[in-house]
């Protein structure tokens, strides 16, 4: 009898499929590592085809196979529609894992597994961020066939506990649910979102199962969606210029003195957001935070309009972000800490996309690529994020930061 895995996933998955030709083949774009694992390297070298092996480098530093680009725009095997030549003349067994997976990201708990696709892939966004209902998920069987993909299945394993794992699911179906909850803004289904997971918090330190089913339970309710989240928002005072101050420092702290416009696209896309705030990266509060304030106000318009024309873009970027990266476990630390960075990060995208709608770059084709690059940027290399983590995690208490990043009015 065929073994079968057990899916969590988001029904999008299931309805995505691979086009190059309205991607414009990001995925195989210059500026990629696109690596080769040793198993589908000794096929080609099977095959007998030198044109095939002599794209192929092996880098002696990361001890890795991986295509190279010797200068060109698109992978050299690449066919003129946009489509891999690989592929089409040997079949799907021939792709490597990283072919074979992407857009799509699996965690692996054990006895079962999450899948979701990654957003620098631009038909994946689109599908995604644009969708005007709230992204829905199910629990799927997948054969043995689809699963291993061949054996090339790349899993991010995530050391947890049996209560961890036991529970995560409901879980993440509580927070899902705080972020769709469109009666609230934004920042307030984030305040919300903290103090439940503050209280997850507690509870896993000293794990108790009914505590813990008590607060989904009532996170769930009506009554505390009238009667407590009021309460929750009214806790929050936020300050411009504290959060000014904090968007300075974490901008040099996440280039660490690096040249943050190494591309057009940087250019383009970080350098609008560094306009409006008069930033600069590497320079710590080279402009005063009181000069600044009054362009932040500016971006209360630009959100206005956003909204107006994209009004689940943040809902559906948030969702996915928090179930693809599996928030608040992303990293060693508390839930909490963990949950400051998902955030920190997400104002990040967030004043980058206003800053663009200030400047008339908001249109659905622009958005598709600033989301790509935002996102190869942050998911496709750990570093990014991780320096996200280390700056919450040298602050203050993780909760009181929630002041500076989020704001209760409407």
């Amino acid at each position: 009898m065929q073994k079968k895995y057990f899916y969590f996933q988001p029904q999008y998955v299931g309805k995505f499929k691979c086009d190059g030709s309205k991607c414009d083949a990001h995925c195989c774009q210059t500026g990629w590592n696109i690596l080769i694992d040793s198993e589908t390297y000794n096929k080609y070298k099977q095959l007998d085809s030198p044109e095939i092996i002599s794209h192929i480098k092996f880098h002696d530093d990361r001890k890795e196979y991986f295509i190279a680009f010797d200068g060109k725009k698109y992978c050299p095997f690449l066919n003129e529609n946009k489509l891999c030549s690989l592929q089409l003349k040997y079949g799907e067994k021939f792709l490597s894992r990283t072919c074979a997976t992407y857009p799509r990201i699996t965690n692996n708990f054990g006895y079962f597994f999450e899948r979701a696709l990654i957003l620098s892939c631009p038909v994946a966004a689109e599908m995604i961020l644009f969708e005007r209902e709230p992204i829905q998920f199910e629990f799927v069987e997948v054969p043995e066939e689809i699963h291993s993909l061949n054996g090339k299945l790349f899993f991010q394993k995530i050391q947890s506990t049996e209560e961890f794992k036991r529970h995560l699911i409901e879980i993440q179906v509580a927070m899902i649910s705080i972020l769709q909850e469109r009666t609230l803004s934004i920042d307030q289904r984030l305040i919300v979102l903290c103090f439940f997971v503050d209280k997850l918090g507690e509870i896993f330190s000293n794990f108790d199962e009914n505590a813990l089913t008590k607060l989904i339970a009532a996170y769930e309710s009506k009554k505390f969606l009238t009667e407590q989240v009021p309460l929750m928002i009214q806790t929050i005072t936020f300050d411009a210029e504290k959060f000014i101050r904090l968007m300075q420092e974490l901008l040099e702290s996440v280039y660490n003195g690096e040249d943050a416009f190494d591309t057009a696209r940087d250019k383009k896309f970080l350098g609008a957001f560094v306009n409006i705030f008069k930033l600069k990266p590497a320079e710590k509060n080279a402009i005063p935070v009181s000069n600044v304030v009054e362009n932040y106000y500016s971006l209360i318009e630009a959100r206005k309009k956003f909204l107006t024309d994209y009004a689940t873009f943040l809902e559906n970027y948030l969702v996915n972000e928090l179930f693809l990266s599996i928030y608040p476990w992303r990293f060693e630390g508390s839930p909490l800490q963990n949950f400051a960075a998902f955030v920190t990060e997400y104002k990040l995208f967030e004043l980058i996309t206003f800053s663009m709608t200030i400047k008339n770059l908001d249109d659905k084709k622009t958005l598709l690529e600033m989301t790509s690059w935002f996102t190869t940027r942050f998911d496709h290399v750990n570093e990014y994020k991780q320096r996200i983590f280390s700056f919450i995690e040298n602050r203050d208490e993780p909760f009181s930061l929630m002041e500076s990043l989020l704001e209760g009015s409407n």
